[in-house]
């Protein structure tokens, strides 16, 4: 009977070590909305590029939920601002950053199958919303606080490219009072 007992405990505290050694570490990543290569055209106030921000739902033991299922993190976003005297180009980086408790013990789990209809459960009362493709589960338990917006603005010397934050370079082909004609090329182009 000990014997039973014993190899019971291994075969669970073996479960539990793999199920939690399985998860990854929670990640923020940083993901350019705009498109890569084309010419583009913006107003002054338009937006040159918008750089969302998410991350991993974490699980109970800190670790990123096995689902993949991501929390909103913020955005960081570019506005052209108009062109100096000098031909510089005028831009506006503001930064908005979400912070959330959210986590899989907040976040009511979400099951889908392509042949099935979709079904959501939860313990806790909740509003489901979706398409026949998709449906979101959004959990009263889930908070979020959003600090207000910083923003910086500065200018790009004529002849100039910027920088993006995923690695991106922003360059300007024509810079005019009223509109600037750019392209987001990737670091290897």
């Amino acid at each position: 009977m000990y014997g039973r007992l014993w190899i019971g405990i291994v075969i669970a505290l073996a479960v539990t070590a793999l199920t939690a050694a399985g998860c990854a570490q929670v990640e923020q990543r940083q993901r350019l909305a705009e498109p890569v290569g084309p010419v583009m055209r913006t107003p002054v106030g338009g937006t040159i590029a918008t750089i969302t921000k998410d991350r991993d739902l974490p699980n109970a033991f800190g670790r990123a939920d096995i689902y993949a299922r991501t929390v909103d993190a913020g955005f960081v976003r570019i506005i052209y601002r108009g062109r100096d005297a000098d031909g510089s180009v005028l831009v506006e980086q503001v930064n908005v950053d979400v912070k959330s408790n959210a986590s899989t013990m907040t976040r009511a789990p979400v099951i889908y199958t392509g042949t099935q209809p979709a079904v959501a459960s939860s313990r806790e009362r909740g509003v489901a919303y979706g398409t026949s493709r998709t449906v979101s589960v959004a959990s009263p338990a889930d908070q979020m606080a959003m600090s207000l917006p910083g923003a910086t603005q500065f200018s790009i010397p004529k002849q100039r490219s910027l920088t993006l934050p995923t690695g991106q370079t922003v360059e300007f082909i024509s810079a005019e009072a009223h509109q600037l004609l750019f392209r987001i090329v990737d670091q290897g182009m």
